[in-house]
């Protein structure tokens, strides 16, 4: 099963994207795809947040990766 993001990127297990949570937003790595929906855990966090892939944003850049590697626990 493939999604697209709101660009129309693949996304994969494994990718880092940007996805709204309430009025903020957060910074995560995919962990697994649904049928219907995308589980991504935020930087920081045990927990994962359910979003359909067109809230998604997958990014490839190492400022991204850089940030996730200083903020996480």
């Amino acid at each position: 099963m493939t999604h697209k993001d709101i660009l129309g990127n693949t996304i994969n297990e494994g990718d880092n994207a940007v996805y709204p949570h309430h009025n903020r937003m957060k910074v995560g790595s995919i962990k697994k795809i649904t049928p219907k929906m995308v589980m991504i855990q935020s930087v920081g966090r045990t927990y994962t947040d359910r979003k359909y892939p067109h809230e998604i944003l997958v990014v490839d850049d190492p400022k991204i990766s850089l940030y996730i590697l200083k903020n996480s626990k």
